[in-house]
C-alpha cells in the first residue's frame, strides 16, 4: 500500500477541520430539537434559530459537494451561447435580494454581448463570489458588472468589505483555507471558484486592500 504523501495529509486535515464545523451545526440543532420536544411554548424562540442551523449545514455540505464534483468530474464541458444581460439577470435575481436584506446598496453594470460557454458553471462561478462579498460586507455595497478590455469579457464583483492582505490575496483559493476567526463557510467557496474558472478556460484576479474592499475578475479572452 502506498504511503500517504505530505499533500495528501494536509488534505485530509483540512477535510476533518470541515467535517467538523459540518458537525457544529447538526449538534445545534439537536439542542434545539430537545428543548422543543420538552417545552414546545419556546417554538416561536426556537424556529428561527433552527432555520438557521439548517442554512449553515446546507451551506457547509454544498460548498464540500460542489468542490468533491468539480474534482472528480473532468468531462466535457457542454457549450452553448450565453446571453450577458440574460445571465446578469438570473444573478440579480438570487443575489440582489441578498444584499438588500443585509441593508447593502446593490450596483449592477453589463454590456449587450453574448458568451460561448456553459451557463450553469459560470452562473455558480459568479454567484460564489457573490455570496463571499454579500456575506464579508457589512455597510456599503456590491457591484456586479461587464466590461470589455480590448478582446476579452471581463466579469467584475465588487465590494466594500473587510478586504485582506497581500500575502493572503493568492491563499483564499486553496480548499479548506479561511482567513481570520473560524466562520460559518468551509472555506471552500473560493476554491470552487477557481477550480470552476479552470474548467471554463478564463482567469480569475484578485485585487484587495485591507478595511477598503475587493474587486474579483473573471476574464474570458475572445
Amino acid at each position: 500500500m502506498a504511503e500517504p504523501t505530505s499533500s495528501d495529509t494536509e488534505l485530509a486535515r483540512r477535510l476533518a477541520g470541515a467535517l467538523h464545523d459540518l458537525r457544529q451545526p447538526l449538534e445545534a440543532l439537536a439542542i434545539y430539537a430537545d428543548l422543543l420536544t420538552h417545552d414546545p411554548a419556546q417554538a416561536a424562540d426556537l424556529a428561527p434559530r433552527m432555520a438557521r442551523a439548517v442554512a449553515v449545514a446546507q451551506g457547509l455540505a454544498r460548498s464540500l459537494q460542489d468542490y468533491a464534483a468539480l474534482r472528480a468530474n473532468a468531462a466535457a464541458l457542454t457549450q452553448r451561447p450565453m446571453p450577458v444581460p440574460a445571465l446578469l439577470a438570473d444573478l440579480a435575481a438570487v443575489y440582489e435580494p441578498l444584499a438588500r436584506q443585509k441593508s447593502l446598496r446593490w450596483h449592477m453594470r453589463g454590456v449587450d454581448a453574448t458568451l460561448h460557454t456553459n451557463a450553469a458553471m459560470l452562473r455558480r462561478l459568479l454567484g460564489n463570489l457573490l455570496a463571499n462579498a454579500i456575506a464579508y460586507t457589512a455597510r456599503g455595497g456590491v457591484l456586479l458588472a461587464v466590461r470589455r478590455r480590448g478582446t476579452a469579457l471581463v466579469f467584475e464583483v465588487w465590494d466594500t468589505g473587510r478586504g485582506m492582505a497581500l500575502r493572503d490575496q493568492e491563499r483564499v483559493f486553496e480548499p479548506f483555507v479561511r482567513l481570520g476567526a473560524a466562520g460559518e463557510g468551509a472555506g471552500l467557496g473560493l476554491a470552487v471558484v477557481r477550480e470552476l474558472a479552470d474548467r471554463l478556460g478564463c482567469s480569475v484576479a484578485l485585487h484587495s486592500r485591507p478595511g477598503r474592499g475587493s474587486v474579483f475578475r473573471v476574464s474570458f479572452r475572445a
